[in-house]
């Protein structure tokens, strides 16, 4: 299966009657959005796009006229979107993250560069040599992505919460996190009375991303009854797209952030 990689994600190349197109999963997956985003967003506005023109729905016997995907039409349909439906649908998303994929999506993907051919020795020489260059590049981005991927495993730590994990980033405001974690949806507060103190929870998705899990702790005082008290717990996935919000300076910063991206290293005598 030909595959192409869109801001550090893989995606499948994926036609239809000779055009590429795009899932709406893929396109959760290359912005970084949870499940279903580009599906909601296609339902509320799919009276203004137009079936055949923006946007196909293929039925699970149009199965040998689409090339490229994972797995099959499902039996409920799949809807695919043609790059004039995809800038459509995403015209509301205006994050630097959305610029960079919009820009590469529609420059790599949707409209594939061919590849130049040669008719001089002097222009076959400047190909060997931008050639060699974008693959320096490349062997770079991979030799820092590596890095940054075991620096990671060395520094996550089972059972540390957010804000734990927050204060080694050096820079991050980790008493703003769990409130920052709410605006982005991967927390919210179950306690209804505004004078209690908040009771965190674990969104579905990013626990079922494996984002966060909640520990459970029995609380007991004297005069109260017993009762649970869940706290959301880092895992190591949730670490990685934490730190790559934390470069992406996405993250609550202090204002006395020195603007160097650093990971204190866990310790024994680091508190959990």
């Amino acid at each position: 299966m030909n595959t192409i990689t869109i801001h550090q994600t893989q995606l499948p190349i994926v036609e239809y009657r000779g055009q590429r197109v795009v899932t709406l999963a893929m396109i959760d997956q290359v912005h970084e959005r949870p499940d279903d985003t580009a599906g909601r967003n296609f339902r509320e506005h799919r009276d203004r796009l137009i079936d055949g023109a923006d946007y196909f729905v293929l039925s699970r016997s149009q199965n040998s006229e689409i090339r490229g995907l994972e797995q099959d039409v499902p039996n409920r349909g799949l809807i695919v979107l043609t790059e004039q439906g995809y800038l459509m649908l995403v015209k509301s998303l205006t994050d630097d993250l959305a610029w960079t994929v919009q820009r590469q999506l529609v420059s790599n993907y949707f409209r594939p560069q061919p590849f130049p051919v040669p008719q001089t020795r002097a222009e076959a020489m400047r190909l060997a040599a931008d050639l060699e260059e974008q693959n320096e590049v490349l062997a770079l981005e991979n030799q820092q992505q590596a890095k940054k991927i075991e620096a990671l495993e060395n520094l996550f730590m089972p059972g540390e919460t957010v804000p734990q994990f927050a204060k080694r980033l050096n820079g991050v405001n980790s008493q703003q996190m769990l409130a920052y974690l709410i605006e982005i949806k991967w927390v919210f507060n179950a306690e209804r009375d505004p004078d209690s103190s908040p009771k965190y929870r674990v969104y579905a998705i990013p626990r079922d991303k494996h984002w966060l899990t909640e520990k459970p702790i029995t609380i007991r005082g004297e005069g109260i009854l017993p009762f649970i008290k869940y706290t959301p717990v880092m895992l190591e996935e949730g670490a990685r797209r934490l730190h790559d919000m934390y470069l992406a300076e996405k993250l609550p910063m202090k204002q006395t952030w020195d603007g160097k991206f650093t990971v204190s290293k866990f310790t024994s005598e680091s508190p959990l």
